[in-house]
C-alpha cells in the first residue's frame, strides 16, 4: 500500500470546516486578466493628485488637496468571499479610519501619543512665532554636549591653522640680474675735419662732456 501524500491529508482535514461554514470560503485562484483592471493617476504643481484602480477583488481610490487634507477608501474580498470597503481620511486632527469589518475600530490616541503630540503642536507654533520676528522669545542655547564639541572642533582647527603656517615652504624672490643699456648711437657731422664722430654711452652713466645732437 502506498503512503498518502500530504494533499490528501489536507482535504480531509479541510472537509469538515467547509462543510460548517457553508462553502462560503473564497477559492483563489489564478489573478484576473489585465482586462478587468482600471487605473488613473493625475496632479498638479500644488501638490494635489488623485489616483486609484479597480479589479474584481480590489479597489483602491485617494485624493489630496491643495490644504494638504487626504481622503481615500479601498475594498476587498474576504476569506468568506465578503467585500469589505475601508475608509480612511488624514488632516490636522490625525489619521481617521472607517470600516465595514467589525473587527476594526477607529484608532484612538494614547496618552503618551497625545502628549507627543502636543509638545509637536507647541514647537511648531513656537517656531512661526520666531520666523515672525517675535521678540519674546530667547535664542537657543548651546546643550553642554554641544559647546564641548564646538570648543574641541575651534582647539583643532587652530592647531591645524598653525601647523599649515609652519610647514608652508618658503618662496623666496630671485634676484635679476642687471645689464648696462648702452643708448642708441648717434652720427656727427664735422664739417671742418670731414668726419663722421660715433657716440654711445650708458643711459646710467654720466652725461658725455661733448656736446651731440638730441634723438628725435
Amino acid at each position: 500500500m502506498q503512503p498518502l501524500n500530504l494533499s490528501f491529508y489536507l482535504c480531509l482535514l479541510l472537509a469538515p470546516l467547509r462543510a460548517a461554514l457553508g462553502g462560503s470560503l473564497l477559492d483563489y485562484g489564478a489573478p484576473p486578466a489585465a482586462g478587468t483592471i482600471t487605473q488613473y493617476h493625475s496632479q498638479d504643481e500644488h501638490g494635489q493628485y488623485a489616483y486609484g484602480y479597480t479589479a474584481p477583488l480590489y479597489s483602491k481610490h485617494e485624493t489630496r488637496t491643495a490644504d494638504g487634507v487626504t481622503h481615500g477608501s479601498y475594498s476587498y474580498v474576504d476569506a468568506r468571499g465578503e467585500r469589505q470597503t475601508v475608509g480612511y481620511t488624514a488632516d490636522a486632527a490625525g489619521f481617521r479610519i472607517t470600516s465595514s469589518s467589525l473587527q476594526q475600530q477607529p484608532n484612538k490616541e494614547t496618552p503618551e501619543v497625545a502628549q507627543l503630540r502636543a509638545q509637536h503642536l507647541a514647537a511648531h507654533a513656537e517656531a512661526k512665532l520666531r520666523l515672525a520676528g517675535g521678540s519674546s522669545l530667547s535664542p537657543v542655547q548651546d546643550t553642554p554636549e554641544v559647546a564641548a564639541a564646538k570648543v574641541a572642533f575651534f582647539k583643532r582647527f587652530e592647531a591645524e591653522k598653525l601647523r599649515h603656517q609652519l610647514t608652508k615652504p618658503v618662496v623666496k624672490a630671485a634676484i635679476q640680474p642687471s645689464y648696462n643699456i648702452i643708448s642708441q648711437p648717434l652720427y656727427v657731422y664735422r664739417p671742418a675735419s670731414g668726419y663722421v664722430y660715433k657716440y654711445n654711452s650708458l643711459l646710467k652713466a654720466a652725461p658725455p662732456t661733448r656736446a651731440y645732437l638730441p634723438v628725435a
